[in-house]
């Protein structure tokens, strides 16, 4: 079966969940990720998540994700509240998985030592939550500066290490990947991906920020194709998510037509069902 595409709440966070279906509907995708860190929608306005699920229902549109519980890998108390929350109502939503995203602050202070105790702690921590809600936890290095958990193979090695990959799986990120120089890809382990293009030529890879992020083009630099290719041939199924920080899209009047270009871009180069 070939992967399908879903949309992140991202790409237009000032929409109303009407409209925001409306758009991932004539955009052709499949799915949607909703997020609960965008004021005044859906978790956080507290739309009851059976409410969601409904209007999802009748528009067609499966959920591939509630995105997302930050600072997982510093587990507290309030942590620990953070991650009932969110994956009760991911459960409550018919959402196969929550992205979960580690500490990504410059002068965080963690050693490497550090970093790799308190993910596996973070992981040991929620591993119980999810399988009592039978929710996947999709575990999402981050490339960023300041990230304690950029590469994959970190993620691989602890989920192992805590004998968790009954309950997590990966969430890959092409531009995560791209930005950060990996280069360790383990397409078994992965649940979810994340797909974005990088058009602008004048910074290094490490030199990019989230709102750089926008849709996929010729002109991409990110390589999703590639990237997009070696999963196809390892058998990934799952959803390929458009996840564009970019103000110039969230703010584009044509955002629609725009959207179902980029898919159809994709589509025509990748055996993915637009």
């Amino acid at each position: 079966m070939p992967f399908r595409f879903a949309l992140n709440r991202t790409c237009a966070p000032q929409l109303s969940l009407a409209d925001f279906i409306a758009l991932a509907v004539a955009s052709g995708a499949k799915a949607v990720e909703i997020r609960n860190d965008i004021e005044g929608h859906e978790c956080a306005d507290g739309t009851p998540a059976p409410e969601v699920k409904s209007r999802l229902e009748a528009a067609g549109l499966a959920v591939a994700s509630v995105n997302a519980l930050q600072r997982f890998n510093d587990w507290t108390p309030e942590r620990a509240r953070q991650a009932e929350v969110i994956i009760s109502y991911a459960a409550a939503l018919g959402a196969p998985g929550v992205v979960l995203c580690p500490v990504h602050t410059e002068g965080h202070g963690w050693s490497d030592a550090e970093a790799e105790r308190n993910l596996r702690d973070g992981l040991k921590n929620l591993r119980p939550i999810l399988k009592d809600h039978g929710v996947t936890g999709y575990v999402e290095p981050l490339g960023m500066k300041g990230s304690t958990m950029k590469r994959q193979e970190m993620a691989v090695a602890a989920v192992s290490d805590v004998d968790g990959w009954d309950a997590y799986q990966l969430c890959f990120d092409t531009f995560q990947f791209f930005r950060c120089g990996d280069v360790a890809l383990f397409p078994d382990r992965i649940g979810l991906a994340h797909i974005s293009g990088i058009s602008r030529p004048d910074l290094l890879p490490a030199d990019l920020s989230e709102p750089d992020r926008g849709l996929i083009f010729i002109d991409d630099r990110v390589d999703n194709i590639g990237q997009l290719r070696r999963l196809i041939a390892a058998g990934y199924s799952g959803f390929v998510s458009m996840e564009p920080f970019s103000p110039a899209v969230q703010q584009d009047p044509d955002l629609r037509s725009h959207l179902r270009a980029s898919f159809e871009y994709l589509a025509a180069l990748l055996p993915i069902s637009a």
